[in-house]
């Protein structure tokens, strides 16, 4: 892993393999599991010219049911994350490889979603709404959808959370804390 000049790391991060879901997150899994029964539903009823529509809704229903947490499953296991005092860094385990960073100057906002025992995600920025804004793309009418879009700089699974906190305090960051 290649930091810049003067670059220190203040904190490693390593995540628990385990997965810390908000209400948002609850109701993503309910509205995905919906959707999966409209799409049999309409694989068993419709004719052939809507069959092809109604499989394409089936896979993607089934994606936002069980595989984006296979592939959410492996990006906790094959990352870890690093706090220096210029930026925040998602790197592999494996190979060290910077995969994602954002520097400290261009977060606005942290926002840190725990349970009562600090187990939880550590978002830098807004976190995704579950109901989108009206100009949202995937929106109907420009007024409401579901939104199932990951946050991009997010540390997930994070264990003491109370620990980390107090560096990022360090560092000037202003911190929304929720518990769930």
């Amino acid at each position: 892993m290649v930091l810049d000049d003067n670059e220190i790391i203040l904190r490693e991060i390593f995540p628990a393999k385990k997965f810390f879901l908000n209400t948002a997150e609850k109701l993503r899994i309910l509205f995905s599991f919906f959707y999966l029964a409209i799409s049999i539903i309409l694989i068993i009823n419709l004719q052939a010219m809507l069959f092809i529509f109604a499989v394409f809704i089936f896979f993607v229903a089934l994606y936002l049911a069980f595989f984006r947490w296979i592939l959410r499953y492996f990006d906790v296991n094959d990352n870890y994350y690093l706090v220096t005092n210029y930026r925040i860094i998602i790197a592999e385990k494996s190979t060290k490889e910077i995969t994602k960073y954002k520097k400290l100057e261009e977060i606005k906002e942290i926002n840190v979603q725990m349970n009562s025992s600090f187990f939880g995600n550590i978002i830098f920025g807004q976190p995704e709404d579950i109901f989108g804004k009206a100009d949202d793309s995937f929106s109907f009418f420009k007024t409401n959808g579901m939104n199932f879009t990951e946050d991009k700089y997010i540390f997930l699974s994070v264990e003491n959370i109370h620990e980390i906190v107090p560096v990022f305090e360090s560092l000037g960051l202003p911190i929304n804390k929720t518990f769930f």
